[in-house]
Parts: C-alpha cells; structure tokens; sequence
C-alpha cells in the first residue's frame, strides 16, 4: 500500500507566510495545499469545502481567529485534523486551541523537515508539539496532554471513549476492562468493534496505538 497522500489549507493572515507555507509543504511530493485562508471564517469556509487531512492554522487572525475557527472545524469535519502554529510559545491562545481540539502546536519559523514531519504525524493521528525549554514548559505540556485527551475522537460517544481509555491501559486486557467498568466481556468486544470502525483501526493492536497517541490509556 502507498504512502498517504496529505491534502492541506493553509491559514494565516499574513499572504506571505501563506506562500512560504505552501512552498515548504509542497517540496513534499506527499502533500498538497488544496487551499489558503485568510482569517477564520475562511478557515472554516475551505475545509468545509474542501474536507482536507490537515488544517495549519495561525492562532491570531481576523474574524474568530484560530482558536473558534478550530471549534468550528473539529465539529463540522471531525476528520479533519488542525496544527496550530504562533511566534509565541507561551501563546495562551495556543492552550485554548488544544482545549478546542487542535492536535498539535509548532513555534512559527520551524526548518522545513520539522514542519512537514508535524504535518505527517498529526495526519496520522499523533499529538505533536514543539517547545525549547522542555523542563519549564512541562506543566504547561502537562496541561495541553490534558486537553488532548479530553478532546480526542470526537466521533465516538463519551462511553465509547471510556470503554477505549480503559482498555488503552498497559497491560489491560478485554475481561478486565470489563470488570473494570462493571459491564460483560461481550459489551466491551461489542463496543470495541464499533470503535474500530469508526476510528478506521484495522485491529485491536493499531486501535490502542491511535488512542495512545491521542493520550488516553494513561491511568493506572
């Protein structure tokens, strides 16, 4: 099977870094920008048009901005996937984002290989950002793994995204993510099958990575 072809809009206020954007991506030959936006109403107008793989949107610009354009999006194409970027790590906007179902963050002026690896990895399903001072910014990481999860796969009901949790656990099996959750073997096999479906996994083993890559399967 060949590599996923990646189909993107690109959303900034500035026409110049849209342009720039567009050139890094598409030295991709695996990525195509199917459209530019301006400010966020754009943003929502071309991927509702244009039902991309991946939004890259600026959080500060015109007409709702990044951030309720990123509310908008994850709610009318729940497929598509938004990487916000900003000149600030700290950007407050950017936390509000993640909270708002963005699926990664990068610090504006990236190399190109960074870029187009985030682009690749929230495609496929991964959370990525990007901070220098690790170590500083880890309750600020704490936060946004958080908001991470309480957003991931907005397509699958709240029991659904429970039931996917527990069984996203180290080590959990099927009978005692059952036990866990007080419901039969049969419901949670039942439910899983459902899942997979929706979430597009081909088995339980890829289910479990896509959830953790989403942070779930993190409690004890």
């Amino acid at each position: 099977m060949g590599e996923q072809h990646i189909r993107v809009v690109v959303a900034d206020d500035h026409a110049f870094t849209r342009y720039g954007l567009r050139v890094l991506l598409e030295s991709d030959s695996g990525i195509t920008v199917v459209a530019e936006a301006r400010d966020g109403r754009e943003a929502v107008e071309q991927t509702v048009e244009h039902r991309p793989d991946v939004v890259v949107m600026d959080v500060r610009m015109p007409h709702g901005g990044g951030l309720r354009a990123t509310r908008e999006i994850r709610r009318a194409s729940p497929a598509t996937k938004v990487l916000v970027h900003s000149e600030y790590e700290a950007d407050p906007n950017v936390m509000a984002a993640m909270r708002a179902g963005a699926s990664g963050f990068l610090v504006k002026e990236g190399d190109v290989a960074q870029i187009i690896r985030a682009v690749r990895d929230v495609a496929a399903g991964a959370w990525v950002f990007n901070l220098s001072d690790t170590a500083r910014m880890r309750p600020w990481f704490d936060e946004l793994r958080a908001a991470r999860r309480d957003t991931a796969f907005p397509e699958l009901t709240p029991r659904e995204r429970e039931i996917l949790d527990i069984v996203a656990r180290p080590h959990q099996t099927t009978a005692g993510a059952a036990a866990f959750l007080g419901i039969s073997t049969k419901r949670v096999e039942n439910a899983l099958t459902d899942i997979k479906a929706k979430l597009g996994a081909a088995d339980r083993a890829e289910l479990i990575a896509k959830a953790r890559a989403a942070g779930l399967g993190t409690g004890p």
